[in-house]
């Protein structure tokens, strides 16, 4: 008995460093994949806030206050409605030509660029489809372009088939907050500011 006894723990001994060694080597594996799954995690948030939601963000935000600036500008009674009615009634009046130039020079290349970050960075879009508001901004986008081409061919009494989706903007802001509180949350700090 004294002999099993004694083998037994011989035979401990010579396993006890495989098991320890294999112990370590989980541990290191396990820590590794957890840690290369965060910062893969960290990587994909960071991308989404620098090349869609960020830029998304920032053109829209512009887009709205540079569109209130110039109806308060120029509308002849301070409204977006008087301010469509006015350039309906006479595609040639001021209201008109302020209008096709804000597009052309301010609203346009800002809708662009939100579309733009829309197409080429909708692999970044987290839902499994893509919600239709963002949608609705690219076509509208891409239906003023041939609005400002028959501008510049002399057609003034021109207008888009589709309307600004204006609830883009609270959608927006509540997407790229949502990114950034993840992005927060991954790096191990809160958020500071309220969106």
């Amino acid at each position: 008995m004294k002999n099993e006894l004694t083998e037994a723990l011989d035979a401990m001994k010579k396993l006890s460093p495989l098991l320890l060694a294999g112990a370590g080597y989980l541990f290191t594996y396990y820590n590794s994949k957890v840690g290369k799954e965060r910062e893969a995690q960290i990587d994909r948030v960071n991308e989404q806030v620098k090349d869609l939601y960020g830029p998304l963000l920032s053109c829209v935000t512009a887009s709205k206050s540079a569109f209130d600036a110039m109806i308060r500008q120029h509308s002849p009674d301070g409204t977006k409605s008087g301010f469509v009615r006015a350039i309906r009634e006479n595609p040639d009046s001021g209201e008109a030509i302020a209008y096709r130039q804000w597009m052309k020079e301010v609203l346009q290349p800002l809708n662009d660029k939100a579309a733009n970050a829309i197409v080429d960075h909708i692999d970044l879009i987290e839902a499994s489809s893509v919600d239709p508001l963002l949608l609705k901004l690219v076509a509208y986008v891409k239906t003023v372009r041939v609005m400002m081409s028959r501008w510049e061919a002399g057609n003034t009494n021109e207008w888009s088939a589709l309307t600004y989706p204006d609830e883009v903007l609270p959608f927006v802001v509540t997407e790229f907050k949502r990114m950034k509180e993840r992005q927060a949350h991954l790096l191990g700090f809160q958020p500071h500011s309220k969106l």
